[in-house]
């Protein structure tokens, strides 16, 4: 069995179980990707009521019997950190010890000092000798300094402590783990002088099927062309999750701009959290209710890419570091990434060449960048190619097959190393 700890919460409603569409998503394809050859996939996190009207993303019912994945709702992922230690943790812990037991390989990673529920997964299997994949996703602890930069000098004191501590257990985890599988350059470097066998990561779950052809691309473009000769807007989107570090107030900020500046921009925003209300506020406050429109979850899937494709470029301007998916989804649909220079994004420009860099914080100078892609729309069609050559890389087809080899072969030493010969299948 191939056991997942997690704190992405399981929904529950009585007898059924759900997990977010794209969630799920990945999890089949991690599935499929090692062809029974570790038995079902079993995920253990904490439990959160069904409630899809209030869910920030999508949901979509697990069918154990038709899946080959079993899901372990535990405690409620609501309960503060102190209940978490006093109350919840003790149950946690015995519920993950008798999950490793029957596991050939326990997944985990570490998202969270003041409640490291995936953390305590790792540590079991550690204990129980299994086969361990630590999985990083983020650069939380230059994430934490980060988005505590113009905080107040104890918020600034207990973030630096909070990171500290992060990078202490990082360094634990990747030096022990069977195989660490790190996000990003950034984490590499970080952690690599402590690797015992690390390896750089893009996570996607789009499939091959799912890349625009250089025709679309083709097509697409000039009809850019001619909208912009027209009069007509450069049109931008978003999706993900609608929470202040994904910067969103500064991308309707920049959004202002340029349309003050004099250019025709407007921009879709995929996607619900708990600052929906704060943004439809700030956008009825500009006065840009016909630019900037907030339209709610889309389901991950044919539906969703359908819908990014008639964009002309993805817009993130993040508060801090950030690495997500929706950077490879947009690379897909043949969308170029415009976007604040987090190291992430610098990455992205390095590596595929699809990404226009915006002064990160700079909403002037992000502006006069964006407006210059309205004056000159065969740029946009340059990075459009260049990143749907890079979506053809990061396809999950390509991604998963070099996942699976990545963690059989390191399961295999693992076995080797502690005398274990059989497969649990």
């Amino acid at each position: 069995m191939y056991l997942i700890a997690i704190h992405v919460p399981i929904h529950v409603d009585q007898s059924k179980y759900y997990l977010s569409t794209e969630w799920l998503k990945s999890v089949r394809l991690l599935r499929d990707s090692f062809a029974g050859r570790y038995g079902p996939i079993n995920i253990i996190a904490p439990s959160h009521p069904y409630d899809p009207d209030n869910a920030s993303q999508t949901l979509e019912e697990v069918v154990p019997s038709e899946e080959d994945i079993e899901v372990f709702p535990s405690f409620d992922s609501r309960c503060r950190s102190r209940h978490y230690w006093l109350q919840h943790r003790r149950r946690w812990q015995q519920e993950l010890k008798d999950l490793v037991s029957d596991a050939d390989v326990v997944h985990a990673g570490l998202d969270d000092v003041y409640r490291p529920i995936s953390y305590e997964g790792f540590l079991e299997g550690r204990r129980q000798n299994k086969a361990t994949v630590f999985v990083q996703d983020t650069d939380i602890a230059l994430q934490t300094r980060q988005l505590s930069t113009n905080r107040p000098p104890m918020h600034r004191l207990r973030a630096a402590g909070y990171a500290n501590i992060f990078e202490r257990l990082c360094r634990d985890a990747v030096s022990t783990a069977s195989l660490s599988m790190l996000k990003g350059t950034r984490l590499m470097n970080r952690y690599g002088p402590y690797q015992k066998n690390a390896q750089l990561f893009h996570d996607t779950s789009y499939s091959i099927e799912d890349i625009v052809d250089e025709d679309f691309i083709l097509m697409r473009c000039e009809r850019l062309r001619h909208r912009l000769l027209d009069g007509g807007p450069l049109r931008f989107m978003y999706c993900g999750r609608l929470t202040p570090r994904k910067g969103l107030v500064d991308s309707i900020e920049i959004i202002a701009k340029v349309v003050a500046m004099g250019g025709n921009v407007q921009f879709d925003i995929i996607g619900d959290g708990e600052q929906r209300d704060e943004l439809q506020t700030r956008i009825d406050a500009l006065h840009l209710n016909d630019r900037v429109r907030l339209l709610g979850n889309v389901a991950y899937g044919p539906e969703l890419f359908d819908q990014i494709r008639q964009y002309d470029a993805l817009l993130f301007t993040p508060l801090a570091e950030d690495t997500p998916r929706m950077i490879f989804d947009a690379y897909a649909a043949g969308l170029p990434l415009i976007a604040y220079d987090i190291d992430y994004v610098v990455e992205r420009k390095t590596e595929e060449d699809a990404a226009l860099v915006l002064p990160n914080g700079d909403i002037d100078g992000s502006a006069e960048a964006i407006l210059s892609l309205t004056q000159q729309p065969h740029n946009i069609t340059t990075l459009s190619f260049a990143a749907r050559d890079a979506a053809e890389y990061h396809a999950s087809e390509n991604w998963y097959f070099r996942r699976a080899q990545w963690t059989i072969e390191a399961v295999d030493r693992h076995r080797l190393a502690s005398g274990v010969t059989t497969i649990g299948v």
